[in-house]
């Protein structure tokens, strides 16, 4: 049996000319997480992530702390949906202008594009929302066949992607879930045979003492 740990990115720098890089608040949710880790003495056999700076930066932070942790084999699969694209097709799609610095605003029309996305509603993507589900699910159950704790490291559209498979949940809960997930968070499943059971979701154990509070982000 594989018992597999699914961790979102630490906070990448919304708002930036490059999105896809860790803030100085992303390195301390990375460092924070080894420690975590180090202090239940929780030892992996296995590490993969996609192929994401934010997903490799945030690794990084981990074996900072964890320099046992294994390096990562790297699967495009683990990768996040491109959101960034699909708001650039479908916000002069629906003659909609956005605020992208405004993250309230931003966010909120990202849900919008998520469900169009679901729909096939928008022309000319270049990841159907059919294919993206499928090539995580299916790299998932790659990871799972061998036995041992098996680290993942990953977005939060991809881990919430694995949640709606497992728990068989409807697209509009899966985009409000990929929505509330915490940067670092930890989602916890056991696997058997390509048969996934969640024992807990979008944790952030690490981050929650008083002084570290302030670092649970969602970007």
């Amino acid at each position: 049996m594989a018992e597999i740990y699914v961790v979102r990115h630490g906070q990448a720098a919304f708002g930036t000319d490059n999105y896809d890089r860790l803030t100085d608040v992303g390195w301390e949710q990375a460092r924070l997480l080894g420690e975590y880790f180090r202090s239940i003495g929780l030892e992996f056999d296995a590490t993969f992530n996609g192929t994401m700076r934010r997903h490799r930066e945030t690794l990084a932070g981990v074996r900072d702390v964890l320099p046992a942790t294994p390096s990562a084999t790297e699967l495009p699969g683990l990768n996040e949906y491109d959101f960034h694209a699909l708001l650039d097709l479908y916000v002069p799609q629906q003659g909609l202008e956005v605020d992208r610095s405004d993250p309230r605003a931003f966010y909120r029309c990202l849900r919008d594009v998520l469900i169009a996305w679901n729909r096939d509603e928008i022309d000319g993507v270049s990841e159907t929302w059919a294919q993206f589900e499928g090539r995580v699910i299916d790299t998932m159950e790659a990871i799972s066949q061998p036995s041992g704790k098996v680290l993942v490291v990953t977005s939060g559209g991809a881990s919430s992607a694995i949640l709606r498979r497992v728990l068989g949940v409807d697209v509009a809960t899966m985009v409000e879930l990929n929505l509330q997930a915490r940067n670092t968070g930890i989602s916890r499943y056991f696997a058997k045979k390509q048969r996934f059971k969640l024992n807990s979701f979008n944790g952030v154990p690490h981050l929650e003492k008083p002084q570290d509070r302030h670092l649970i982000t969602y970007t």
